[in-house]
């Protein structure tokens, strides 16, 4: 199953969850109502009877009706407030776990392994970089969260940091990033806010229960009478919320398994190794803790952890994932059944910064990112999937970048000079403009680091140019709400200064600022709604056209690359645009309505795209830059091309 495929049985997933959601509603509301039918007849014989004659003469439409309305908002609200309460993505899940935020610039060995682990998945498969969260756990398990991949957290305990291997980590990792090409942190929100709207009609009995100990005991009828309908009802909310709250765990177990298999055989395929996962869950066999967390906001998050977080009673009917020992017979079928024994693992020296030479190291990528020629097909199948050459070639990119800049980009601070200078000008007038704008909009400490850092960003290799972009991204997301709009203000005049907009500054704002825009909630992710091509016409043809005079300087080649693309896809109705016609505004507007793809049509867009670049049968970095950040703003992960083969 290609990445297309996944998202889209993500979305059906989704839709039958409303689908079971709904369900579970109408069922609860019919057993309220019996509830209620049975009370009122309490209040007319004394006795609890639930005869069919008795129901049928309680019964009323109007009462069914208000029951269905009750019911049905307490679900549905209780739903949207758990849902809002973890709005802020994998951050609120992380937070709530006790994992603390490690920072992109700490020197501890392990901490430090696995950023350098989760940055270079992350740049090969064309995703935003997570943030790491740490949970203070002698378990090993690890979790992905968020709502999309561009608020998506990691988080790892600190046994996965203390008895895993490099290798073991990057096995424990791959499966994390297969949930999130898979679409399955989105689902497990919406997993958690069903289950606590089902669950507050069980709260809300035992609230009634609690409440009715501070009642006196009344001597007459009525008053004995009316308490002990109120306990009625709040025992009949106990016990129906609680068993809604009991299948919809059963169908959370049944999903949440499935899904394991899946990520298990994906850290496989990204990594071609399959003793690194499989080692990883031999020493949670091993380990005394195993992989139980020890939180009580653990079992709310069962079925988002790398292995079972969680104990008790019932738990092998309610096991999020499936049997460690079934999990590493599949993995490994030739494993004898014995555990590792969990020992401490010395951080490597590999961990530390590399220094090998820049040169020679800047020369061999410059030629392998030259060198492939792909079939537009083959770019399509790699989207949403990583593998061990792409990862290498991640390491590779990571080290010609420069130890000032690389530390720059670990904190909010020197991430903001990177991408200032990025955008200053090789025209003296406009940098002198922009200059005059950073000492009017940016901090004055900041706007003088990015002049320090010129000469380093002047001398960056183009093909390390959009991975630093990317390693800044994390460190400028913990800024605040008004550093940030400030910072954006700042941006958008310095693009502005030049009354132009170039590719370079276009990917930017794509890549970047998008991505900024969304985790700080000023802008929102549109809905799929196009359901055919033809919808978005116009759209397409300018960023396809954009592509063709990025990667083919003159014009009639660059229509033949046009056609090449749209024939890739049989989109013969499509009209080359003319470059006067590649205004900013249009190309926003256009890749805007292009994200309301539905997921099975966006493969098309990219493939034109693809094919349109690879027209000569070579692909320059300025068009793997724009093919991905094409791919980016339609949630598509493009990895590099520099390692496919």
């Amino acid at each position: 199953m290609n990445f297309f495929e996944a998202q889209e049985r993500a979305r059906k997933r989704t839709g039958w969850l409303v689908v079971l959601f709904g369900l579970a509603t109408v069922t609860l509301i019919l057993i309220t109502n019996l509830l209620l039918l049975g009370i009122f007849a309490y209040g007319q014989t004394g006795e609890f009877v639930f005869s069919p004659a008795l129901l049928t003469q309680q019964f009323e439409w109007d009462v069914l009706l208000g029951v269905a309305i009750v019911v049905s908002t307490l679900i549905l609200l209780g739903s949207l407030y758990k849902i809002m309460s973890l709005s802020d993505g994998g951050r609120s899940v992380a937070e709530m776990l006790g994992g603390r935020l490690i920072t992109r610039n700490t020197t501890d060995p392990d901490e430090r392994r696995v950023l350098n682990v989760v940055e270079e998945m992350a740049i090969a498969s064309g995703i935003s970089v997570p943030n790491v969260y740490l949970l203070d756990e002698t378990a090993i398990n690890a979790f992905a969260a968020g709502l999309t991949p561009n608020d998506a957290v990691i988080g790892v305990t600190q046994g996965t940091l203390r008895y895993l291997d490099r290798d073991e980590l990057q096995g424990v990792i791959a499966h994390e990033f297969s949930h999130i090409f898979n679409g399955d942190m989105r689902m497990n929100i919406r997993l958690i806010g069903v289950l606590h709207g089902i669950l507050l009609l069980g709260m809300i009995g035992y609230y009634i229960l609690r409440a009715t100990r501070y009642v006196r005991s009344s001597r007459n009828r009525e008053g004995a009478g009316a308490i002990a309908a109120v306990l009625a009802l709040g025992v009949g909310l106990v016990v129906i919320g609680y068993t809604g709250f009991f299948f919809g765990q059963l169908i959370k177990s049944m999903v949440s398994r499935q899904r394991e298999y899946l990520a298990d055989a994906s850290a496989v395929q990204f990594t071609r190794n399959k003793q690194g996962i499989a080692g990883a869950l031999k020493k949670i066999g091993g380990l005394s803790a195993g992989s139980l967390l020890d939180n009580p906001a653990a079992p709310q998050y069962s079925h988002a952890y790398f292995s079972q977080g969680v104990s008790g009673f019932l738990q092998s009917l309610f096991a999020t994932h499936p049997p460690l020992k079934t999990r590493i017979k599949r993995i490994d079928p030739a494993w004898s059944g014995e555990f590792i024994a969990a020992r401490k693992i010395e951080p490597p020296a590999e961990e530390q910064p590399r220094t090998e030479d820049v040169t020679a190291r800047t020369a061999i990528l410059t030629g392998t990112i030259a060198a492939g020629v792909l079939t537009a097909n083959e770019i399509i199948d790699q989207v949403g999937t990583v593998n061990e050459e792409q990862v290498e070639v991640a390491q590779e990119i990571i080290a010609t970048i420069p130890a000032v800049l690389r530390q720059a980009a670990e904190e909010p601070f020197g991430a903001r000079a990177i991408i200032y200078g990025m955008l200053i000008d090789k025209n003296a007038e406009i940098e002198a403009e922009q200059r005059q704008i950073l000492m009017q909009l940016a901090d004055p400490a900041v706007a003088e680091h990015t002049r320090i850092l010129k000469d380093d960003l002047v001398a960056l290799p183009i093909f390390a140019r959009l991975p630093l972009l990317e390693l800044t991204i994390p460190a400028l997301q913990e800024l605040s709400a008004p550093q940030y709009r400030q910072f954006r203000k700042a941006v958008q005049s310095l693009i502005a200064a030049d009354k132009k907009v170039d590719l370079k500054e276009w990917v930017l704002q794509r890549l970047v600022m998008q991505q900024l825009d969304e985790y700080f909630r000023l802008r929102q992710r549109p809905k799929a709604t196009h359901a055919y091509l033809g919808a978005v016409k116009k759209e397409a043809e300018i960023i396809l056209s954009l592509v063709a005079y990025t990667e083919h300087q003159d014009a009639a080649t660059a229509e033949k690359a046009f056609n090449a693309g749209k024939s890739e896809v049989g989109a013969g109705a499509l009209q080359f645009v003319t470059r006067d016609q590649l205004t900013l505004d249009n190309l926003n507007t256009a890749i805007d309505e292009l994200e309301k793809l539905k997921p099975l049509l966006k493969p098309r867009i990219l493939k034109a795209c693809a094919a349109c670049i690879m027209y000569d049968q070579q692909a320059s970095i300025r068009g793997q830059e724009i093919l991905r950040a094409v791919a980016s703003t339609l949630d598509c992960p493009m990895p590099l091309l520099s390692a496919f083969k």
